[in-house]
């Protein structure tokens, strides 16, 4: 299997099927914790973005020349796993793949296309707007707070570092409109309400062809940051059983294959859970499923070599933690009165996984610590704006040029 990407996800992944035996190679431009684990075995590195034509054309000549064919691509992050599903046709002459093609993913990656496939599937979301321009904002009845966000988020996170720009007012919500627009297009910009105060949900399963195959539930108790968080830092693996029959109403009308998580927020308003999102592929906690029972990267690579998935029972009580970041996101917590520093040491305690940390195979964890002293320098260097580029559109060209750039 080749992995695109090496972070921490990437990182699970490796580890589930490097222990039972299967060969794993990992493409990355920037070497990450699952690039020095000790059962990754080929390491290819990019020096460009890992999206577009040139590195397209980088994975196909990595096949050919180092006897890669047949070997199963596997995406573990937004930006890759788009490419894949936009270049089926090419890629597939040289790998399995196990990313389903764009004209399915687009409904589950696009929160514009999602939203439709949840009207119809009677799944509710925050109510959102889709403004062509400031004038627009303005001649819209939206109630604060409110937040900014592109209907597909990578390009966003990478030019300034944040998944959502909050706003109290209408001039702080066209503050956030000119800042995300100046990193995507405007018919790919939203606005949504902001659901306080409530709890966070995921649902994580195996499917085929829609149909939930197995499934298990967690509530997403930390995030860092912790208002718009860019990933969850504790998670626990609770029972809400209601969560999974409105994935599988979702999951059904995608049309879903392979392993994928659907995250819901708790609306205390009227305590209807509101979808947020889908992740088709690798998501941050995935490993507490894993220790869980339910180990989706097996079941992936099995169903890409023809083995049918059976279901799997999980069990529920383990936590998960990425100390890396929960750190500082209790520490946002304790400063904003959400918590305790004693009932935050106390959320430590129990049985827990973690993130990178395994005494089997400890480089991931060095690799951790340096990856995340360099994104702080990148951080503290980073200008407030950044030129608007996409990579979206057509599928990437054999010899055009990249977009934008990677920031880890």
């Amino acid at each position: 299997m080749l992995l695109l990407g090496s972070d921490f996800k990437a990182l699970g992944v490796a580890r589930s099927l490097g222990r039972r035996g299967v060969p794993l190679g990992v493409v990355d431009n920037l070497p990450r914790s699952g690039w020095f684990s000790r059962y990754v075995t080929r390491r290819f590195k990019w020096p460009g973005p890992m999206h577009g034509n040139e590195f397209l054309n980088f994975l196909l000549d990595v096949a050919r020349r180092n006897g890669l064919e047949g070997w199963i691509l596997f995406p573990a992050q937004d930006e890759t796993l788009e490419l894949v599903a936009r270049n089926c046709d090419s890629l597939s002459k040289v790998y399995r793949l196990v990313t389903q093609p764009w004209s399915v993913l687009k409904w589950a990656h696009d929160k514009k296309l999602l939203h439709v496939i949840a009207g119809g599937a009677g799944v509710q979301h925050p109510r959102t707007w889709y403004p062509a321009s400031e004038g627009e904002i303005r001649a819209m009845d939206i109630p604060f707070p409110a937040i900014v966000k592109p209907t597909i988020s990578i390009e966003m996170q990478y030019a300034i570092g944040r998944k959502a720009l909050p706003a109290s007012d209408v001039e702080g919500l066209i503050q956030g409109y000119r800042r995300a627009t100046a990193v995507v297009a405007p018919e790919d910009v939203m606005v949504q309400e902001v659901v306080t105060g409530a709890s966070q949900y995921s649902v994580a399963a195996f499917c085929e062809d829609g149909h939930i195959v197995s499934a298990m539930t967690a509530r997403r108790t930390r995030q860092y940051p912790i208002d718009y968080g860019l990933s969850s830092s504790f998670v626990e693996a609770v029972e809400a059983p209601h969560l999974i029959e409105l994935s599988h109403r979702l999951l059904g009308r995608l049309g879903t294959t392979g392993m994928v998580e659907v995250e819901f927020i708790e609306d205390r308003r009227d305590g209807q859970p509101k979808l947020l999102d889908v992740n088709p592929r690798p998501f941050g906690w995935h490993t507490l499923c894993i220790a869980s029972g339910l180990d989706l990267p097996w079941m992936q690579y099995g169903y890409a070599i023809g083995r049918r998935p059976t279901r799997v029972v999980p069990r529920y009580g383990l936590r998960w933690v990425r100390i890396l970041t929960d750190i500082p996101a209790g520490a946002q917590s304790v400063r904003a009165g959400l918590i305790s520093p004693l009932d935050y040491i106390r959320s430590l305690s129990g049985a827990s996984v973690f993130s990178v940390l395994d005494a089997r195979d400890p480089l991931p964890a060095a690799a951790d610590l340096l990856v995340a002293a360099r994104r702080l320098l990148l951080m503290t260097g980073r200008p407030t704006e950044a030129r608007r580029t996409s990579h979206r559109g057509e599928p990437a060209r054999l010899g055009a040029s990249p977009g934008r750039p990677h920031v880890d």
